[in-house]
């Protein structure tokens, strides 16, 4: 799209050559990208400022905002398909802001607004100016290679809500076709589809295969074509699992360990961006904010480790870059990196070479170490504040736990965070059905004296007499945890870390600090989520290997998923037949595909909300199955347990 729909060069990252094809002189092609806020919010995850200069835009703007004209430049439009963006559109066109006009919508523009447009367009004598209009059905957002979300805030609120109409239901199950259709098309798929009954993943799921079926059966310009040519990938069709967030409410509330997954608990990630509130000595605080580039190697390699090992591997970075720094000025007769510009010249011509050369590549580490020094420094501290080691230890080993130890945790006043133990408790009631009313009242009253609003609390409760969940099923496996060791002591250990982390310059090493912690580490569990996608690729695992493992430290979730499994609805939008594959039908198909070997891979969307414990989860259980599995995760919105409580509060409110 950046290269103005021409396939860009895969040898030349300069782009000058592709777009010479447009202007037939090798020059490069300088634009204008201007985008909706959604589009912006799509572009944003992705790219940054100096990637989109790396493409030739070198100004980008909101449709909205005021705009001044730059008339000998193409402008390249990627907005959503509304009215209102059109009549925008539009309006610049006749004010001839731009040079031509390169129209891209993220999603099908309806041929009624297309119409639209080519009347206003003509009426105005201005239609010679658009150089293109593509559908490119990117309505998502990407913030993982496995990963993507639709970018619809609060659904899990909005969907049961109960002043939520038909019509406003029916709309918003549309739009979840519609941007899961544009997925699909991007990975050139058309899967089987499956669903548990009665809630909105069965409504997404039917009509979804009904979009898919129509438009294989009846578009002139079947927009998966390209993709029938490769034999060996239609024998490998995925599955395409559709859940619904009430499956599973423990693992948006639970507390991780994990390096990713803690950072978007504690700060949020928002469009690969991670803002962090910090205070200096002085009392006064600052807000910095950190891109998590893609191109980032040790944000690659750490995402999922425990946070313990992600601190040794800081050190480790930093280490290696302190060596290699001290090589590069050694050679170059300076003190430090900041004073290559004045290099001792009777150096060889080689070690000159080598130190201005390898500059840049350090200079890039550097603020790259300093970025997740900075990052693992804060959530230090956020762990020692709030004991989120203590917490975690008490959630992996959950089912150990009493009405006195929850109290004990509740009543703690060194567990300064009131939501923390809100969460605890929480996960608590989801996972011990039993309780007594008088226990819940006991701890809910010490909830409240702990500052608490227990508002969330009230809702799962209601939620869960409606939907009368199974708790071996929406709960975290219990008593699988590893044991974590004296908190205390951990705690300890945390306070002279921060301070190691602290000073980049420090010379001594992590490792020895976490010698005597390495313990605490996420004990080898399937969620919910997990137990049924495995059910749904056909639960093909070794039997000495991953499967066998992870079902015994599940607690016998991974059967409880299989026969929730059986009552899925399935559909297969290839067959001739329309609607539910039930029964035997069902069986067949899954059968057929287990042969083809399609249960290798797998896409998973929840609707209602997901977050990255559920993606660490999934990602795991793909990387250790033998033969490794491929799976990709969506939901309509990526969400930390912070957000997730604010949505219940507010259904409890509006119920």
């Amino acid at each position: 799209m950046l290269h103005l729909n021409s396939e860009p060069s895969s040898t030349d990252s300069s782009y000058a050559a592709t777009e010479s094809k447009s202007n037939g002189a090798g020059v490069p092609i300088w634009k204008v990208l201007v985008f909706d806020s959604f589009c912006r919010d799509v572009v944003s995850t992705v790219l940054r400022v100096n990637d989109l200069r790396d493409n030739g835009v070198t100004v980008h703007m909101l449709l909205e905002s005021q705009r001044s004209s730059i008339s000998d430049v193409p402008a390249v439009y990627f907005v959503q398909p509304t009215t209102e963006n059109i009549k925008h559109i539009v309006d610049d066109i006749v004010r001839d802001l731009y040079e031509l006009y390169y129209v891209n919508f993220s999603t099908s523009l309806p041929r009624t607004l297309l119409e639209d447009f080519a009347v206003q367009t003509t009426a105005s004598g201005t239609s010679h100016q658009i150089a293109q209009v593509y559908d490119q059905y990117l309505n998502f957002l990407c913030p993982e290679e496995n990963m993507f979300s639709l970018h619809f805030p609060n659904t899990f609120e909005a969907i049961h809500n109960p002043s939520m109409t038909d019509t406003a239901m029916g709309a918003l199950i549309d739009k979840i076709v519609t941007a899961l259709f544009s997925v699909l098309l991007t990975l050139k798929t058309i899967p089987t589809i499956c669903a548990p009954r009665g809630n909105a993943a069965e409504m997404v799921a039917t009509r979804l295969d009904a979009k898919l079926r129509e438009h294989i059966m009846n578009s002139r310009h079947n927009l998966f074509a390209d993709s029938a040519e490769d034999i060996v990938a239609q024998s490998r069709r995925p599955v395409l699992v559709l859940l619904d967030r009430d499956l599973d409410l423990s693992s948006m509330l639970t507390h991780s360990w994990t390096y990713q997954a803690l950072i978007h608990d504690l700060y949020d990630i928002r469009l690969n961006q991670v803002s962090i509130v910090q205070g200096d000595d002085s009392g006064r605080t600052s807000k910095r904010s950190y891109d998590i580039n893609a191109n980032d190697a040790f944000w690659e390699s750490n995402a999922m480790l425990p946070f313990p090992e992600v601190a040794i591997n800081i050190d480790d970075a930093s280490n290696a870059f302190k060596r290699e720094a001290d090589e590069i000025t050694r050679m170059g007769g300076v003190k430090s990196l900041d004073e290559v510009g004045d290099l001792n010249m009777g150096a060889s011509t080689k070690q000159l070479q080598r130190a201005i050369t390898t500059l840049p590549e350090l200079t890039a580490r550097k603020a790259n170490i300093d970025m997740h020094m900075n990052i693992a420094t804060s959530l230090l501290e956020m762990i020692k504040e709030r004991q989120l080691d203590v917490l975690f230890q008490m959630e992996e080993q959950l089912g150990r736990q009493t009405k006195a130890s929850i109290l004990e945790a509740i009543n703690d006043p060194e567990k300064k965070n009131p939501q923390d133990k809100l969460r605890l408790f929480a996960l608590y009631m989801l996972a011990n059905d039993g309780l007594r009313p008088g226990d819940i009242e006991e701890c809910e009253a010490a909830l409240k004296l702990a500052g608490c609003d227990l508002a969330s609390l009230e809702y799962i409760r209601k939620l869960r007499s409606l939907n009368k969940m199974n708790a071996s099923i929406t709960s975290p496996a219990l008593g699988t945890g590893t044991s974590a060791g004296p908190s205390g002591d951990l705690l300890g250990k945390f306070s002279s870390i921060s301070n190691r982390l602290a000073g980049f310059t420090d010379s001594s090493s992590l490792g020895s600090i976490f010698s005597n912690v390495r313990n605490l580490l996420p004990s080898r569990k399937q969620l919910p989520v997990t137990c049924l996608v495995e059910s749904a690729m056909g639960n093909r695992t070794n039997a000495g290997g991953l499967g066998a493992g992870l079902r015994s430290a599940a607690g016998g979730s991974s059967s409880t998923a299989a026969r929730m499994f059986e009552d899925f609805v399935h559909f297969d939008p290839k067959q001739a037949r329309r609607g539910n594959l039930a029964g035997s039908n069902a069986n067949a198909l899954r059968g057929s595909l287990a042969a083809d070997g399609a249960a290798q891979e797998a896409i998973v969307f929840v609707v209602g909300g997901g977050n990255y414990v559920e993606y660490q989860n999934l990602m795991e259980f793909a990387q250790r199955s033998t033969p490794r599995k491929h799976i990709v995760y969506g939901s309509t919105d990526i969400v930390n347990a912070s957000s997730f409580l604010a949505q219940l509060s507010r259904l409890n409110a509006s119920s």
